[in-house]
């Protein structure tokens, strides 16, 4: 059998933006493989990326419109598709906030907003706030001024690192290469975390803490670090530092730790690694800014790495995340054109939706399977029941297709050229469509522009090669268009070290600290445990094909946890909270806290697998996040 090979890219809500070597074979059939001459890829990806392909060829993958009767989905033409969808928003369009358009992260790229510059130029509802790591974000950018860190290659220059609950085994298969070659190299690796499974080979030593409680390990070390003397220059980088030391003064340490549940030899352990000689790096996970105080969390711990001497140099630094589109020129918000629009709100879309005045009455949802992944997504099925008309652009019946009233088929990843850039480093790549979407599946970009043009106020797209060209067209990328298809990845330039000379982007060019610290909510006795729904090392969040469904999942817990008094394990058991119940099957681990109970994400609740129905909506303290790890739970029979 012939074989044709291809360079693209991985487009999915990932931070490595893998360059990909594309092996076609003459019967149509595809493999992945990383591609050895990317300076960050370097010739290797991960397992949830190699198994991609069996995406694309999946007998289950919607390949023509389906359009709900009953309980049952018929095919109907592309024509009569848009053009029923052209009705409604003709109908809808003088108060177009009754149309929400829901856009998530399942693709990225710079053509990829099309759905976001199409909807924002009718002024459609949108959303606000973020599942993931807003609350992070708003952090990093009320501490440094922007959102930056050293680039990730410069964790090989550091002579320890403190990982603050990054799971190296399951997030990034690049980050964590880096990390085990500085460890080999010399490099010691303390990990900070309430489940630490999966990190025992990356680190010296295992710090376990309470969950949600990282602000105040991170305060006791900032009193810790101030008693044994700050170098002025870097209390002067500050331009709140009496503040920070008036709220400390106030502290007990004693307290502080037994807060966080972390012994006083532990705590000097860290205190110590954080004042010795030689630079610091502070990695800190996407999961302790989920919670209702999670962008305290973060940026108490932005407060360690200042105070410890550790920003500004090569070696140390915070290293969170970066934007996946900053060396690119936005085009996709210019859509709206300044006007303004109803958002609503992530963190509890289904009440939102259904106590939205004027009512909505169209939902179009692209690159997200919001019932599955948002909290209560039993409440946004009630919701997505009441608006009358859900357009679901997708390729698989998600939970979230499942509730529409028509599909539409979509392109995958290979399906469909764009160019992307990662949220860890600066390369940027060119993902190349490699063949063709099966069956009458369609790119995004073609279905709303033909859409577009059946509208009675049409809505014109623009050139899709000028904005590819645009989107590149940036200072710091000097690049263009077709040098980048043809060299397929390049590397933006951007300073190796984030805040050199401790200069920080805001106007007056000093730090933030944190001014608050605020206590933990109060534990409901009824509900001990949290509900840890974390990172899994076979999907990127539910993006998987239905036949790896279904299956009790799994829920991890320490045998020495309490709430296992009383249970009988002979029984079927059951993760309570006060939305509902889910049945798990046990398995007992001890690398998870006795207040916690870890579960994998990704699973469908059409599987019986999705645990989100039983999150109550909570938002955290910045950047509307949503506050998944804060919701309490029980085991029962």
């Amino acid at each position: 059998m012939s074989t044709t090979s291809y360079v693209s890219a991985c487009t999915r809500d990932c931070p490595d933006c893998c360059s990909i070597l594309v092996t076609k074979n003459e019967d149509g059939s595809c493999s992945f493989k990383g591609n050895p001459e990317h300076p960050f890829t370097k010739g290797f990806i991960c397992a949830k990326t190699a198994k991609y392909p069996r995406m694309l060829s999946h007998p289950e993958r919607i390949t023509q419109p389906l359009v709900r009767e009953g309980a049952n989905y018929w095919p109907v033409t592309w024509d009569e598709a848009l053009e029923l969808i052209a009705r409604r928003i003709n109908k809808l369009r003088d108060r177009p906030e009754r149309i929400l358009h829901l856009r998530g992260h399942g693709y990225r790229g710079v053509l990829a907003g099309v759905s976001n510059w199409f909807f924002g130029r009718m002024g459609s509802s949108t959303l606000s706030g973020s599942p993931c790591d807003e609350a992070g974000i708003e952090a990093s950018i009320a501490d440094f001024g922007v959102l930056d860190s050293n680039q990730p290659e410069d964790l090989l220059h550091a002579a320890r690192i403190v990982n603050w609950g990054r799971d190296f085994s399951r997030f990034s298969v690049h980050q964590a290469a880096i990390v085990k070659a500085a460890s080999k190299a010399g490099t010691r690796v303390l990990t900070i975390s309430p489940a630490s499974s999966g990190n025992e080979d990356f680190s010296d030593q295992i710090i376990m803490i309470r969950p949600g409680t990282d602000r105040f390990l991170a305060a006791a070390l900032c009193r810790g670090l101030l008693s044994r003397g700050v170098p002025q220059g870097v209390l002067d980088a500050a331009a709140n530092t009496a503040e920070l030391q008036r709220l400390l003064a106030g502290r007990n340490t004693d307290e502080l730790l037994a807060a966080c549940g972390i012994s006083r030899t532990d705590y000097e352990t860290v205190l110590d690694w954080y004042a010795a000689d030689g630079p610091t790096a502070t990695i800190i996970g996407w999961g302790l800014q989920r919670y209702v105080h999670g962008g305290e969390n973060v940026r108490w711990i932005d407060a360690v790495a200042l105070l410890s001497g550790n920003v500004g140099l090569s070696g140390g630094g915070a290293h969170y995340n970066i934007s996946s589109g900053r060396n690119f020129a936005p085009w996709a918000d210019e859509g709206a054109a300044g006007r303004p629009r109803r958002t609503l709100p992530v963190h509890d879309l289904g009440r939102a939706i259904l106590r939205a005045d004027p009512p909505v009455e169209m939902i179009w949802v692209d690159g997200s399977n919001c019932i599955n992944q948002f909290p209560a997504g039993d409440v946004i099925i009630e919701a997505f029941g009441q608006c009358g008309f859900v357009v679901a652009v997708e390729a698989f019946f998600t939970d979230t297709a499942l509730r529409a009233d028509l599909i539409l088929p979509c392109a995958l990843m290979t399906e469909r050229e764009d160019v992307l850039g990662s949220c860890m480093h600066d390369w940027v790549a060119h993902s190349a469509k490699v063949q063709d979407p099966p069956g009458e599946a369609r790119n995004d970009w073609d279905i709303l522009e033909e859409l577009g043009r059946r509208l009675a106020e049409p809505v014109v797209l623009p050139d899709r090669e000028e904005t590819l060209a645009r989107g590149v067209a940036t200072p710091s990328l000097k690049i263009t268009l077709g040098e980048l298809r043809a060299r397929c990845f390049a590397k933006a330039h951007r300073p190796p070290v984030a805040f050199e000379g401790l200069r920080f982007a805001h106007p007056d060019g000093r730090f933030r600290f944190v001014e608050v610290l605020s206590p933990e909510p109060k534990i409901a006795g009824e509900y001990p445990l949290h509900l840890l729904t974390l990172i899994s090392k076979k999907t990127i969040h539910s993006q998987f094909p239905p036949d790896e469904g279904p299956g009790l999942p799994e829920a991890f817990i320490a045998q020495r946890s309490p709430a296992l008094a009383g249970l009988d394990l002979d029984r079927p058991v059951f993760i309570v909270s006060p939305r509902g119940r889910a049945e798990v099957r046990l398995v007992l681990d001890e690398t998870v806290h006795p207040e916690a109970v870890v579960l994998r994400r990704g699973g469908w609740m059409r599987f019986g697998r999705g645990l989100n129905p039983l999150v109550v909506p909570t938002e955290t303290d910045l950047g509307g996040g949503t506050a998944y790890y804060s919701q309490r739970v029980r085991l029962g029979n």
